[in-house]
């Protein structure tokens, strides 16, 4: 039989791993997000995971904003 102490020992690390796993999910997205933005994954995923996710997107749109502007090509011409 086990005792009481390690059913609570158990159960403590299945809710930590669960609660990894949802808090991992919303940074993964913003880490893909940034990845289609030209930014590195690994890197919006750290800070993030880090320090939330709420802090990625942050750091996503401030780094968006740097980048400076890109010309535009013309695609119509209207001669």
């Amino acid at each position: 039989m086990h005792s009481a102490s390690t059913f609570v020992l158990a159960s403590f690390w299945v809710v930590a791993g669960i609660l990894v796993l949802l808090w991992s999910m919303p940074c993964a997205v913003l880490a893909h997000r940034g990845e289609k933005q030209g930014l590195g994954f690994s890197r919006i995923f750290l800070v993030s995971f880090f320090l939330t996710p709420i802090a990625g997107l942050v750091f996503l749109f401030v780094r968006r904003s740097h980048r400076g502007n890109r010309v535009l090509s013309q695609t119509v011409s209207r001669s």
